[in-house]
């Protein structure tokens, strides 16, 4: 124990799972993507500390050693080294680049009087997504993609794609000219914003962020037919442009960060 209390238990669990088992839950997290946002979790404490405010913290460390998630320090008040003092804290929005086994830190007064072991999974991704998002990519030639800034400010372009099982395919071109459109942030970007808009008009349907992954190789060869297919203003067959693209041009997949 240390000199400021002591940590009697604690957990980092999926929001669900605890709603379903409660303090009994396994630790866990879900994340929909990899870079991608995580599902809302929930972080149990019971202290055994003096009675007093304390500043509070919680880290999230990924295998890598890098911090990826902090909370805090927020005050909170303890009931005393007789009493437990519980708290129960929802997270929701936080973004992870890493999966695997995290050390889960809590913090009193910027000293770690516990640690867990937390892992991290990425969470399956459905094939089929709900109706109003297969409608708005299903029924138009369209989206806007590209990046949002912590502050809300966006960057984002009019694209055409292609869409098969749940993903979403985009070309970006790797230096901007005007045969080929250039995405913000593809491929680099943790996550990108997209705007879905309704079939012949210019207004948003349905707006989500989405995590990416770089095709390369025989995938990239893949989804390079898929959009040739439906790059409406193509000329020529779809073997001059899948040539044209090769080298000069990068495809992303994007994985809708929406539920089921």
């Amino acid at each position: 124990m240390s000199n400021i209390g002591e940590l009697v238990a604690a957990a980092v669990v999926d929001k669900r799972v605890w709603d379903a088992y409660g303090n009994t839950s396994n630790d866990g997290v879900y994340l929909v993507g990899q870079p991608g946002p995580a599902l809302p979790f929930v972080v149990f404490r019971a202290w055994k500390v003096p009675t007093g405010y304390v500043r509070e913290e919680f880290r999230l460390i990924g295998p890598s050693g890098r911090t990826i998630y902090r909370w805090g320090p927020e005050p909170r008040r303890m009931a005393g080294s007789m009493d437990l003092t519980t708290e129960l804290d929802t997270v929701e929005g936080a973004v992870f680049d890493e999966t695997g086994t995290y050390v889960a830190s809590f913090i009193l007064d910027d000293e770690i009087v516990g640690e867990i072991d937390v892992p991290v999974y990425v969470q399956a991704a459905p094939e089929k997504l709900s109706k109003e998002t297969e409608d708005g990519l299903k029924k138009s030639d369209v989206i806007w993609v590209g990046t949002e800034s912590p502050n809300g400010r966006r960057n984002t372009v009019p694209a055409w794609f292609g869409y098969k099982a749940g993903k979403i395919y985009v070309l970006s071109k790797k230096e901007p000219g005007p045969e080929e459109q250039t995405i913000p942030g593809v491929p680099g970007a943790r996550q990108l914003r997209v705007i879905t808009r309704r079939k012949l008009r210019d207004t948003s349907l349905e707006e989500f962020t989405a995590s990416q992954r770089r095709l390369e190789g025989a995938e990239w060869e893949e989804a390079a037919k898929l959009l040739a297919d439906k790059r409406k203003s193509r000329q020529g067959p779809p073997a001059d442009s899948i040539n044209r693209w090769r080298g000069s041009c990068d495809i992303a997949e994007l994985t809708p960060n929406v539920p089921a």
